[in-house]
């Protein structure tokens, strides 16, 4: 099995060039030849400084997949590296300042150091993590393999990804402030979670506490009081805000220039106030870079009707709530997503998809039977075209697909482990179901999310279960398993409708289709 690591770090070395082909499309022309003049010469999370140290990451292809963690050190470098050059490169294109006009000049990231300050405590820290439960999993290096994996869906089949993906509020934005999106994103979803976390390892010691001291006065307080209660309240408002044009009164021989107001949508206040009520992770991970980096200390917003903002205060609007929403969606399950093109569908898919050299504290004491393989996350753009009805007009609607595959093999003595592994990925498919889920303007989803696991049972592969799910827009969600044998009389004997209705328990599961080697079921939750 070839090293997953450095396949992505190959790939993404040998891709990374083809971002200077892209074309930059935008209403201002001056932008994009201003683009075109400078983007080889700018800094970005995927110039010259930045593959050379990823080159430095020296793995085999026969080397397993914790080899990655012995550069742990270098890879912390390159974080704090990544970082910065993503917002000396947003800085650098933000027509507000003065870097495009005035080439003596040159952004810098302030407050990257602080936050790799923070970083280095979370990595110290992460030791006493796995202590706060027996599933808790890597979440240093699972960062850095995020970001890797997204580069590489962006950056496949000729960057078709990174050119299609869009930001909020339909403002445009060249490729390598897209990179730079993507790489502040990866890079910091998960720096919320040692507080999130924090409180279960508390909670522990409380109740181990509890066995030699009566009514121990232990506990972690996660609440926010006075000025820092206000502070976050307003990176929520931010985040759950969008901008509207102002009514224009046309006036004599008075050149106009368009102005917008700022206003929060309530939907996303409510249910982000509701995430950060119960401590999780992604919202806390936007506070913490909201606080530390200038870069959004700096940003414009207010919901006064007599603040004005202008096409750039705008555009500089949604590069900043991009990240922040997408960060702080991750782990609200409330929000759901009706749109591939954007960088919050890309973090839930490919966060989910880096499950390759995680370890749990659990196998530190007993070494894990199943071998899991990542396949792939596989986009594909303008499959098909729906019509659609909305406000009593009829519309064409692009359909992109996509698909995610991986690979598990167990051996035959592991039937625990297989019943374990079929449920999981059926409570895997319930949660996409809800991120995913119908809801007003379902008919405008302009996606297929398609999910795609073998699970080979028996070293010699004579059983495989082939468990699927599919998410559309045109039908309902749907989860199949399809049992497929070399003996059909094992399929019938051993697996059977009755071994999967004890594995789903509590859920519908009915027999579809019925070949000579291999028989299809569907599950579902009862209350569906």
């Amino acid at each position: 099995m070839a090293n997953k690591d450095l396949k992505l770090i190959n790939g993404v070395i040998e891709k990374s060039k083809n971002v200077y082909d892209l074309e930059y499309h935008s209403a201002d022309e001056n932008s994009v030849e201003q683009y075109k003049q400078v983007k080889k010469s700018i800094k970005h999370p995927l110039d010259s400084d930045i593959i050379r140290e990823i080159k430095k990451i020296d793995i085999k292809d026969d080397m397993d997949d914790y080899q990655i963690f012995k550069y742990s050190k270098e890879i912390n470098g390159i974080w704090k590296l990544i970082i910065e050059k993503s917002i000396i490169c947003l800085r650098y294109f933000d027509k507000r300042e003065p870097f495009l006009l005035n080439k003596k000049k040159r952004p810098i990231a302030y407050g990257v150091k602080e936050l790799g300050d923070y970083f280095d405590e979370y990595t110290e820290f992460e030791a006493m993590l796995y202590g706060g439960g027996k599933f808790y999993r890597d979440h240093v290096i699972h960062v850095f393999r995020t970001w890797l994996l997204g580069i590489d869906c962006l950056l496949e089949n000729n960057c078709k990804y990174l050119e299609k993906i869009a930001i909020g509020g339909g403002v445009a934005v060249n490729p390598l402030e897209k990179i730079s999106i993507w790489s502040i994103i990866a890079l910091t979803h998960d720096l919320g979670y040692p507080l999130e976390k924090a409180q279960d390892i508390i909670g522990k010691t409380k109740d181990m506490m509890q066995s030699f001291i009566v009514n121990p006065t232990l506990s972690l307080d996660l609440s926010f009081n006075g000025v820092q209660n206000n502070m976050n309240d307003f990176v929520v408002r931010f985040l759950s805000s969008k901008m509207h044009e102002k009514p224009y009164i046309k006036k004599d021989d008075e050149e106009h220039k368009k102005e917008y107001v700022a206003r929060i949508q309530p939907k996303y206040y409510f249910k982000f106030q509701k995430s950060l009520e119960k401590s999780k992770h992604g919202i806390l991970s936007a506070i913490i870079i909201y606080k530390l980096l200038l870069y959004f200390l700096e940003s414009d917003y207010s919901i006064n009707e007599d603040y004005v903002f202008y096409e750039e205060d705008v555009r500089q609007f949604y590069i900043r709530r991009e990240i922040l929403r997408a960060i702080s969606s991750h782990t609200c399950h409330d929000i759901y997503h009706l749109d591939m093109m954007n960088f919050a569908f890309l973090l839930i898919v490919v966060d989910d998809s880096q499950e390759w050299g995680r370890k749990k504290i659990s196998e530190l004491y007993v070494k894990s039977k199943t071998k899991y393989e990542f396949k792939e996350i596989k986009p594909s753009f303008d499959v098909k075209q729906i019509e659609i009805e909305k406000d009593g007009k009829k519309d064409l609607v692009s359909i992109h697909r996509c698909l995610m595959s991986e690979e598990f093999t167990l051996p035959a003595e592991d039937g625990m482990g297989l019943e374990r592994l079929l449920y999981s990925l059926f409570k895997q498919s319930e949660s996409y179901k809800e991120l995913f889920r119908d809801g007003q303007d379902t008919s405008s989803r302009n996606f297929t999310f398609v999910k795609k696991c073998k699970v080979n049972y028996e070293d010699d592969k004579t059983v495989t279960f082939d468990v699927g799910f599919t998410i559309s827009n045109e039908e309902d969600s749907m989860f199949f398993v399809t049992i497929s044998t070399t003996s059909n009389n094992d399929v019938n004997q051993k697996f059977d409708e009755k071994f999967l209705k004890k594995v789903y328990n509590g859920c519908t599961v009915e027999k579809i289709s019925n070949d000579d080697d291999a028989v299809k079921y569907s599950v579902s939750a009862k209350h569906r």
